[in-house]
């Protein structure tokens, strides 16, 4: 599972609006629909928002695993990658 808290804090800490990343920075408002749903983003979008806010990853994004059928689907997942 996504969890995208530390964007919206370290966006907080930075004074970046969503209207700045959609409007300023060409972040797609369907990018941020996804992060407001805690749903993926790409690689490319991460690396975009890290140099944006000058952050790390784990500035953006938390990966969670609830429990053990969130690891089984996350393995699967990526076994077809």
């Amino acid at each position: 599972m996504y969890n995208y808290d530390s964007l919206w804090r370290t966006m907080k800490e930075r004074g970046v609006t969503t209207y700045s990343l959609i409007n300023h920075h060409n972040i797609s408002s369907h990018t941020m629909s996804n992060i407001r749903h805690n749903e993926n983003i790409t690689m490319e979008t991460l690396n975009k928002l890290c140099q944006i806010l000058r952050c790390q990853a784990n500035d953006v994004v938390e990966i969670t695993f609830d429990d053990e059928e969130d690891v089984v689907r996350m393995e699967a997942k990526n076994k077809k990658i």
